[in-house]
């Protein structure tokens, strides 16, 4: 028996514009061959000469009871669901980021209730990180995105799940980019663009994971600021692993065909190794993070011990890469002595250990083999 109508379904056919239903028609093979002066279209399939379908326009009255038909009809007439119609028809002029959990405790298409409102609360913000990067490359977002962006987030709606592990479809209606000269480009759609934005900035971390396990430097992730990788896109990313981090998942992108996309997949997985490194990546655009068993030398600039205390804290000028930074350095009795005296005289110092880096402030944890440099150990 097809289902016709549903609440369900009704729902849904609210969402649907009437150029998604004309582009679906076309898709079946139905053509347009009149119109009810500025009320609605007629539409006649080739195979059944009495098959007719009236599609309203939104100025017309009775446009919500006359969309519902048109769907049954077109549900009566395929022998199929209209949610699978309705389905069918938001995808096509649209673009859907389907999220999909792999994990023993997803197999059977259930996920436990945080980790699912953590799902579709982290897939938003993974299209909020995308919108935003269309408008300015950073490492980090903060405060209010721009409004476009804003409305943009507003038109997504959640396509049905799937079945096999766990699937959550976000789907992104069309939307036209502003203040962009029609007469002498053409019109791209925001959805593509921010799209587009997501697909190039998971492309460049990948190509930085690649790099990064080659030469071990967070610097790798550098660039795919560029292409539109940010720390906003990286916890995104973060809470589809759920709460513990424990799940891995793939997310897979199908655009509509337009000026940017030929309307090919995208598949992008993530392994339990990977979510370990993007954990990583997250704190180093956030420039908090760790530099591991580094060996600095410099000068010290300033020395700080409290009243009644043997130990101190140090701060060293030293490169770490290609920039200078103020390290702080906590010594015991001994080191600290030692560094008084190199300061005295003006001499340099070494130690090892790693160096915590944050945005206005560095410091060396587990300091190990504090020593003074003497001058002939330069040459």
């Amino acid at each position: 028996m097809v289902v016709t109508d549903t609440n369900s379904a009704v729902r849904r056919g609210l969402r649907i514009s009437v150029d998604q239903l004309h582009a679906y028609l076309q898709s079946k093979q139905w053509h347009q061959d009149g119109k009810i002066r500025s009320v609605a279209t007629i539409w006649h399939h080739p195979e059944d000469e009495d098959a007719e379908i009236l599609v309203p326009w939104p100025s017309a009255k009775d446009y919500l009871p006359r969309m519902r038909q048109a769907l049954s009809l077109v549900a009566t007439f395929e022998g199929r669901h209209v949610v699978d119609i309705i389905r069918d028809a938001l995808r096509l002029l649209s673009n859907v980021i389907s999220v999909r959990v792999i994990h023993d405790d997803t197999s059977d298409g259930t996920i436990p209730i945080n980790d699912g409102v953590l799902l579709i609360a982290k897939a938003r913000e993974l299209l909020s990180a995308a919108a935003q990067s269309v408008y300015a490359k950073r490492r980090q977002f903060t405060g209010n995105a721009p409004n476009e962006a804003k409305a943009y987030l507003d038109a997504l709606v959640l396509g049905q799940t799937e079945i096999g592990s766990y699937v959550v479809n976000v789907i992104a209606p069309g939307r036209s980019l502003p203040n962009m000269d029609v007469g002498t480009a053409e019109v791209v759609p925001l959805a593509q663009a921010v799209t587009l934005n997501l697909v190039t900035g998971l492309e460049a971390l990948e190509r930085a994971s690649e790099t990064y396990e080659k030469v071990g430097d967070l610097k790798a992730f550098d660039a795919a600021v560029l292409a539109g990788a940010s720390a906003n896109m990286c916890d995104a990313l973060l809470g589809f692993s759920g709460e513990r981090h424990q799940r891995e998942f793939e997310i897979v992108i199908t655009a509509s065909s337009g000026p940017m996309f030929e309307g090919e997949s995208r598949r992008f997985a993530f392994s339990s190794r990977d979510v370990e490194l993007l954990e990583k990546v997250s704190d180093y655009y956030k420039d908090d993070y760790v530099l591991p068993q580094r060996r600095l030398t410099g000068y010290i600039t300033k020395l700080s011990r409290a009243k009644g205390e043997t130990s101190g804290t140090i701060v060293v000028d030293s490169m770490l890469g290609d920039a200078e930074r103020k390290i702080r350095i906590e010594l015991n009795r001994d080191d600290y002595h030692m560094a008084v005296l190199a300061h005295d005289n003006a001499k340099m110092v070494r130690v090892q250990g790693d160096v915590h880096i944050q945005s206005k402030s560095a410091r060396l944890l587990n300091p190990a083999n504090f020593g003074v440099i003497e001058n002939e150990d330069l040459f």
